[in-house]
C-alpha cells in the first residue's frame, strides 16, 4: 500500500497557505496547517473538514511542537510580508521565526522543507533574465532585508545540520485568494485610485500561484535533486507592469489608470508620507511607500531556468485566463465578507 505522506503548512489560512493546502489535499496528502488564534479562516472554508488545524505563532517555538509530530514535509509560507512596519516585528517573524522552524525540523527528522522566500531579497535594480547567481543589492527596507537573513538561516542549518530543504523565491505572485497584492489592485482600479510609476514601462516578473504550486510539488517530489539548492519560480513571462495592470483593467471593465507619475516624484511623495506616519505613530501603510516605488520604477524580472532544467518546471503562461480568475474570486470573496 502507497504511504499517504503528511505535510505541514505554516500560515495555511493565507493566500498562499490556503492554495497550498488545496492543492496538497487534491493530491491526497495529510494536510496540516498552522493558523494564530485571531487569523481570518475564510479560504480554508471549501475544505475546512479535510485539514487539521493548529493554533500556534512561529515566533513561539513550544507553541509550534504539536503541529510537528509525524509530520513528513513541512512548506514555511507564514511570514511578515508587508511594505510597512516595524523592523522589530519583520525581524521576529521572518528570521526568529525561520530559526523556530528549522530547529524543529531537525528535532522531528522532517524528510524535507521548503522555504518560502522571495525575488524581492536582491534588491532592486535593472534585473532583466535575472538568475539565482544574481548580485544582492542591499537596501533598507524590512521585508527584503529579514526575508535575506531568513533565507541566511536556512543555508546555516542546510550546511552546518544536514538540514534537507529548499528555498523558493517567487516573483510578483498573483491569484485567487491574493489580499495582499491582487485584491489591493482591484480596489484602487475599481475607485480610480491606481496611480502607475513612469507610465508602467518597467519589466516585472508575475508568478501565478498555480505555477508557485507546481514548482513546490517538484520540489518535493524530486527531493534527490532539489536539496540544499535555491529556485526562482516565477511565470517565464516578460511583461511590464503596465500590461500587467491592462489585464486587470480589461478584465474588470475599467480604462487603465490616467495618474503617471515620475521617480522621482514618487520617492518624493513616499519619503514625506512614510516620515509623517512615523512621527503619527500609524501602522497601516501609506498609499505611496519607498517599497512601491522601487519595485515599480526598476525592471525586476526574473528567469525560472535552473527549476526548468533540474526539476521540469514548465508554467502555465495563460496569465490573461488567470487574471481574469482573480478578479472573479476578489466578487466573490466580496460577497462572503
Amino acid at each position: 500500500m502507497k504511504k499517504r505522506y503528511s505535510i505541514l503548512i505554516t500560515g495555511v489560512n493565507g493566500f498562499l497557505g490556503s492554495k497550498f493546502a488545496e492543492f496538497f489535499i487534491k493530491k491526497n496528502f495529510i494536510v496540516k496547517g498552522t493558523v494564530r488564534k485571531t487569523s481570518d479562516l475564510t479560504f480554508l472554508k471549501p475544505f475546512s473538514k479535510k485539514i487539521k488545524l493548529y493554533y500556534a505563532d512561529i515566533r513561539e517555538k513550544e507553541s509550534l511542537r504539536e503541529s510537528f509530530k509525524n509530520t513528513d514535509f513541512v512548506i514555511h509560507s507564514a511570514a511578515y510580508a508587508s511594505d510597512w512596519g516595524k523592523f522589530e516585528t519583520f525581524y521576529d517573524i521572518n528570521v526568529n521565526g525561520v530559526k523556530n522552524i528549522c530547529e524543529l525540523c531537525i528535532e522531528f527528522n522532517i524528510k524535507h522543507l521548503v522555504h518560502i522566500s522571495s525575488t524581492s531579497i536582491y534588491g532592486f535594480d535593472t534585473r532583466i533574465n535575472a538568475d539565482e547567481e544574481t548580485k544582492v543589492i542591499k537596501n533598507k527596507f524590512p521585508y527584503c532585508v529579514t526575508k535575506l537573513e531568513g533565507e541566511k538561516v536556512v543555508k546555516h542549518f542546510i550546511k552546518n545540520y544536514n538540514l534537507p530543504a529548499t528555498i523558493v523565491q517567487p516573483g510578483v505572485v498573483y491569484g485567487p485568494n491574493d489580499r495582499t497584492t491582487s485584491y489591493k489592485l482591484i480596489d484602487a482600479l475599481l475607485k480610480r485610485r491606481m496611480v502607475v510609476g513612469e507610465k508602467g514601462k518597467y519589466f516585472m516578473s508575475p508568478t501565478y500561484i498555480g505555477n508557485l504550486t507546481q514548482g513546490i510539488f517538484l520540489i518535493l517530489t524530486k527531493r534527490n535533486i532539489s536539496r540544499g539548492k535555491t529556485y526562482i519560480i516565477t511565470d517565464d513571462i516578460k511583461m511590464r507592469w503596465g500590461e500587467f495592470f491592462g489585464l486587470f483593467c480589461k478584465a474588470l471593465n475599467v480604462p487603465f489608470p490616467k495618474i503617471s507619475v515620475p521617480a522621482w516624484i514618487g520617492w518624493a511623495v513616499a519619503y514625506i508620507s512614510e516620515a509623517l506616519y512615523t512621527i503619527l505613530g500609524i501602522d497601516s501603510p501609506p498609499l505611496i511607500t519607498g517599497y512601491r516605488v522601487a519595485i515599480s520604477t526598476s525592471h525586476f524580472h526574473f528567469k525560472p531556468g535552473k527549476i526548468m532544467r533540474e526539476l521540469g518546471y514548465k508554467p502555465d503562461k495563460q496569465i490573461e485566463k488567470h487574471i481574469k480568475e482573480t478578479v472573479e474570486a476578489y466578487f466573490q470573496w466580496k460577497r462572503q465578507r
